[in-house]
């Protein structure tokens, strides 16, 4: 890369829009410029031009007081310019990483209300981006690319820790520097973001943990809904199938019953036809049999006690009838054990236990007191595996009620069994006269009672089936109640299971879920947002972790490569400076030395090495954090570099400037004044000194020493009007020496 041509427009003298074009590098040689001009012409303003434009921040290393003294403030007859603009044109860039093109336009332009620009090719960048674009070209605006003559007796007053600083420039590890300076601030940015994802981390981590323990209850109530799912459909599918088996049993029995009473009854019709045939077939003969007459109004009172009895029997079923749904019912109404009776048995067995202490302690214990306490333990166990139903009184106006039927049916088969006595009496009085009615007498009499048998066990057939169906009602409807849809589950189940152990097992396990509680889905819904969240946190401070680690590595990897160049760099140049020492001085000797933190701390006590600022490079007491330079000129013994005159003093600067261009050679240097202290025997050396760098760097040269005009390719001649105006007039030296004529 090179420096193609610099355009300047109302900076500082230059109101007017100039443009210095350099000459392109010749293959052996690089090509040198000198701009030459009398005091106050603004020779020095291209210097000035170039480092604004590369990024200087600093108004006093410009010559200025504000940022405004570099645009025009104006002269006679000349107004004042409304901004500054200087454009540098670099030629070559097509090597430089990130830049396809093979020239490169770098523009700053201020204008007077503050505000500014930079341009990179016509597009606005930022100055940290022009910063490494030439860090990274080997250029910078406090390298040692642009130097004047201050600049020149500044390297050798400065502090070893500023001479630091440019050594780093020359060595060419400001790149390396940038980047770990980049390296450092991403990673105190990733401290701040690790704090504060550490502290969002612990504000959410409590109620993360709350959440969770309420959801690992919900996860305990589904498990045990599950279970108690299982349990009742197992418990209900047994009762359910048991009573099913039940009344298709009993069903089974109520139908031959009522087959029976069907058998009986067409028997009795048949019996009481064939009767009363042969009755009207006596009663109409022409003699009467007193048996006959005396029988027949016997059987009609018989048939009527037997029909009172019959409806006295059926009102007297009907009742014990309701009877005994009311227990059934009583019976189906299984209640848990309240939880006060619970209480109430254990406050007791406590009582009980203090009691057994007291007894213990004075020797009264006996035996019968603990079998009190396992009868009330018992109890209790006996309690809580099965609830006994509630104890259901019987009505006693319905027992009143089946007491009389009782005594009434008792009278009734007392008068039935006198009546049928007399019928037998008439019947064993008349057996000589007309046995074949008296025998159908008998036969009808047996037909009658079979009858009533057949249907008194009918009727308790169907009180015990109406009590099934009562519970099978109620069963369905306990069901419903309790297990809902799973009822149909219930019923298909038909395995079989202990219904008393499962009863206690499905009371604990209701317990269990009462005591649980209800968790509300919002509930579970904000666990998985926060534990989402706290995952997710917890995932960014892992990565950040991890990018710290790899921060730091790199950070150690770029401090390794800083000194392994540095140390390479600085032996190279400590040789050249030396070289170029003797050149100058036609003899003598210098040297370079490293300064350590350590040996900084000894020199100035109380100094601590370690900086505590987060962007601030860490120095063990091994690290050298600056230069330090011995210089002895020929026939004298002094080393330190105060002893030195101007002179010497400007050609000790300009042999380690020189050291540091032959080391790393910048694309470019511009060179303010810096042999205006030299006698004319040096300012030939330096001359000498400049060509034989040109080979790798372009020289833009502003003296006043012809020794170093003679040097140059090519000169720029700068004036300045009464209109306080810089003008320029360029001589290319190839052109004088062919034609003897220079263009204006």
């Amino acid at each position: 890369m090179y420096l193609k041509e610099v355009t300047l427009q109302g900076f500082k003298t230059f109101a007017k829009k100039t443009t210095i074009a350099f000459l392109s590098p010749k293959p052996d040689r690089q090509g040198i410029t000198a701009i030459v001009g009398p005091n106050g012409s603004g020779k020095s303003n291209v210097a000035d031009a170039v480092r604004w434009v590369l990024g200087e921040q600093s108004m006093k290393a410009l010559r200025g007081m504000s940022t405004h003294d570099v645009i025009f403030s104006g002269a006679n007859g000349k107004t004042r310019a409304g901004f500054a603009e200087v454009t540098v044109t670099f030629g070559g860039t097509e090597h430089i990483e990130g830049i396809e093109s093979a020239e490169l336009a770098l523009t700053r332009r201020l204008y007077r209300d503050g505000e500014s620009q930079y341009l990179l090719n016509g597009q606005s960048v930022r100055l940290q981006d022009i910063h490494m674009l030439l860090a990274q070209a080997n250029v910078g605006q406090k390298s040692y690319a642009i130097i004047n003559q201050g600049h020149i007796d500044h390297i050798l007053s400065a502090s070893p820790e500023e001479r630091k600083a440019f050594f780093d420039d020359a060595t060419g590890v400001k790149p390396l520097q940038l980047k770990r300076h980049k390296a450092l601030l991403k990673i105190e940015g990733t401290r701040r973001n690790l704090s504060q994802a550490e502290l969002l981390l612990e504000e959410i981590a409590p109620r993360l943990n709350t959440l969770k323990r309420l959801v690992r209850r919900l996860g305990q109530r589904e498990e045990i809904e599950a279970q108690l799912k299982e349990k009742n459909i197992h418990y209900y599918g047994t009762l359910w199938n048991t009573l099913a088996l039940q009344l298709a049993t009993e069903m089974k029995v109520f139908t031959a019953h009522e087959k029976i009473v069907k058998e009986q009854t067409a028997a009795l019709e048949k019996e009481r036809t064939a009767f009363h045939t042969l009755e009207k077939a006596e009663s109409g003969g022409k003699t009467k049999n007193p048996g006959t007459e005396g029988i027949t109004p016997l059987q009609a009172r018989y048939e009527e006690l037997q029909s009172q009895r019959d409806a006295l029997r059926e009102k007297r079923f009907a009742v014990e009838k309701e009877m005994e749904l009311s227990r059934a019912k009583s019976a189906s109404n299984w209640a848990p054990l309240p939880l006060a009776k619970i209480i109430e048995h254990v406050s007791g067995i406590v009582a009980l236990v203090a009691t057994l202490k007291k007894k213990i302690k004075s020797g009264a214990l006996s035996e019968a007191d603990l079998d009190d306490l396992q009868s009330a333990s018992s109890t209790l166990v006996t309690r809580l595996r099965k609830t006994a139903p509630e104890i259901t009184r019987p009505d006693t106006e319905k027992q009143k009620e089946v007491a009389v039927l009782f005594k009434q049916d008792a009278a009734l088969v007392q008068e039935i069994e006198a009546v049928k006595a007399q019928i037998q009496s008439l019947a064993s009085a008349s057996k000589n006269e007309r046995q074949e009615l008296f025998a159908l007498q008998r036969r009808l009499l047996a037909a009658q009672e079979s009858l009533h048998d057949a249907e008194t066990s009918l009727n308790e057939r169907r009180v015990v089936l109406a009590r099934l169906e009562t519970r099978r009602e109620d069963l369905e409807k306990e069901m419903k109640e309790a297990i809902g849809e799973l009822a149909p589950d219930a019923k298909a189940y038909t395995k079989g299971a202990d219904v008393d152990a499962l009863s206690p097992e499905i009371q604990q396990l209701r317990h269990t879920l009462d005591m649980i509680g209800g968790i509300d889905e919002e509930t579970v819904a904000e666990y998985k947002e926060t534990r989402e969240r706290h995952d997710f946190l917890d995932g960014q401070i892992t990565d950040l972790v991890q990018a710290l680690t790899d921060t730091e590595k790199i950070i150690r990897e770029l401090d390794e490569q800083i000194k392994k160049t540095s140390s390479q760099s600085f032996k190279n140049i400590q040789q050249h400076f030396e070289h170029y020492f003797k050149i100058l001085f036609r003899g003598g000797s210098a040297r370079l030395e490293e300064v350590r933190a350590a040996d900084m701390a000894e020199i100035v006590p109380g100094v601590d090495s370690e900086s505590h600022s987060p962007l601030a490079i860490r120095h063990s007491p091994q690290d050298i954090i600056g230069i330090d330079i011995q210089a002895t000129p020929p026939g004298k013994k002094l080393k330190s570099i105060n002893l030195l005159s101007g002179g010497e003093r400007a050609l000790t600067s300009i042999a380690l400037i020189s050291a540091v261009m032959a080391t790393n050679p910048s694309p470019f240097v511009i060179l303010d004044e810096v042999d205006a202290a030299l006698d004319e025997t040096n300012t030939v050396r330096f001359a000498e000194i400049i060509q034989e760098l040109s080979t790798h760097t372009q020289f833009i040269l502003i003296t006043h020493n012809r020794a170093t005009m003679h040097a140059a390719d090519a000169l720029y001649g700068v004036s300045i009007g009464q209109d306080g105006v810089s003008q320029l007039l360029s001589v290319k030296l190839e052109e004088v020496a062919k034609n003897g004529t220079a263009r204006r």
